[in-house]
């Protein structure tokens, strides 16, 4: 990829959804889409997002040479990139900016921004080795002005911070960032992502609770492995590495 080519609407279904079409119609990678506002926004798990205007929704589209699982931590290198567009918004929030296991980036603990993932494996011919794929799409929700008041988890948007930002201009600090990381990951692979990553990371070293899908998990974040599974302590002193969950405080 050698630069982005920025597309913005007043309003879309999904910017994810705007960018699987233009995926499906061959567009190459770097082609990133903002909207101003969404109709049907969604989140992890289906998980609808609320899409109000003033906040940023933005998907990119990218074509790595990785199998899936290693596309996977492609999360991991947008959380950085978005805790520096942060930055670049307002230096002073610096030390409040934090990476939540597995996606998301908090702002003094509160969730600010969210990333979900999309991707399709390329088609081969039978026969033929598979496991590559075709595209992965990196949808990208930021508070900037509003927040939802009802939500399970404690929410927060960059103007109740005391800091204006225009969607159009954190799109760009945020693209800026997000193409650095993306050289370095395919350059260098996981590790300064992971280090990078390690460096904000909320509850290292803390109590948490894992939600599963069969019920909680409770230890101690003790490190991020990897392949970017969150490697969790257990009473007993085992680990256990947690590929995916809800991780919250332990009471």
């Amino acid at each position: 990829m050698t630069a982005w080519t920025l597309r913005a609407f007043d309003v879309l279904d999904s910017t994810n959804e705007e960018v699987r079409r233009e995926a499906e119609a061959g567009a190459a990678e770097g082609l990133a889409v903002l909207a101003r506002r969404q109709t049907a926004g969604r989140g992890r798990r289906g998980r609808a997002w609320v899409s109000p205007e003033g906040n940023l929704f933005l998907s990119v589209l990218l074509r790595p040479k990785a199998t899936p699982a290693e596309a996977a931590r492609l999360s991991f290198l947008t959380a950085v990139a978005l805790a520096e567009a942060v930055e670049l918004a307002d230096p002073a929030l610096r030390s409040k900016i934090t990476c939540k296991w597995p996606n998301d980036v908090l702002l003094d603990g509160a969730k600010l921004a969210g990333i979900l993932l999309e991707s399709r494996t390329a088609q081969v011919a039978p026969g033929s080795a598979g496991g590559g794929l075709d595209w992965v799409i990196v949808g990208i929700g930021v508070n900037l002005a509003h927040f939802p008041p009802d939500t399970p988890y404690a929410a927060t948007a960059l103007a109740a911070h005391g800091v204006t930002a225009a969607p159009e201009d954190f799109a760009g600090w945020l693209l800026a960032r997000l193409g650095y990381w993306y050289g370095r990951w395919q350059g260098e692979g996981f590790a300064p992502v992971r280090e990078a990553w390690l460096g904000r990371a909320q509850g290292i070293g803390q109590a948490v609770v894992v939600r599963l899908p069969d019920g909680d998990l409770q230890g101690r974040f003790v490190a991020l492995d990897e392949t970017g599974a969150l490697l969790l302590e257990l009473p007993d002193g085992s680990r256990q590495a947690i590929t995916a969950g809800d991780v919250f405080p332990a009471a």
